[in-house]
């Protein structure tokens, strides 16, 4: 069996590079834009970079700097919304690219914040958009890093007790 240098060059390099690729995404921080949508923290409604490092996740906006550490992180919650755009019955003429629906998705996050109080540690929540890439990624990455299962908050089951 003969193999052609160009076949041979290609291989090489192919796997040259999925070698390097490899080693460079460990070592790094996975990173993610999103939106700050409410909570307690001290930041505007607009955009935040999150960053999972080994031990903690840092949220980014600005100069403002927040790092949580896994452990404090307490609870994880999910959600993904549709709404109908404006001019939707215009922009549904094509039925299955459903243009005239917007899917907003939405990832809760809960940890107790020690320094914040002398009394003990104070409860911060924050609720973040992403967009549709980074959803499964960071939620992913961020129940492994906390070792906690998100909570779909739109499947939760509602019990009603009566005669309490």
């Amino acid at each position: 069996m003969r193999f052609s240098p160009e076949a041979l060059c290609l291989s090489t390099a192919l796997l040259w590079s999925m070698s390097g690729f490899a080693t460079q995404t460990q070592g790094a921080r996975a990173e993610y834009p999103l939106a700050y949508e409410g909570g307690s923290l001290a930041l505007s409604h607009d955009k935040v970079k999150a960053a999972l490092g080994q031990d903690e996740v840092i949220f980014v906006q600005n100069k403002h700097r927040i790092g949580v550490p896994a452990k404090d992180i307490t609870r994880i919650s999910c959600r993904s919304e549709v709404r109908r755009r404006f001019g939707a019955t215009v922009l549904d003429v094509v039925p299955w690219l459903r243009l005239g629906e917007v899917e907003n998705r939405y990832v809760g996050v809960t940890w107790t914040d020690n320094t914040q109080t002398s009394e003990g540690a104070a409860k911060v929540e924050v609720v973040l958009r992403l967009s549709k890439s980074d959803y499964d990624g960071f939620l992913a990455g961020l129940e492994r890093l906390t070792g906690l299962k998100a909570v779909d908050t739109t499947r939760v089951p509602t019990a009603v007790r009566y005669g309490l």
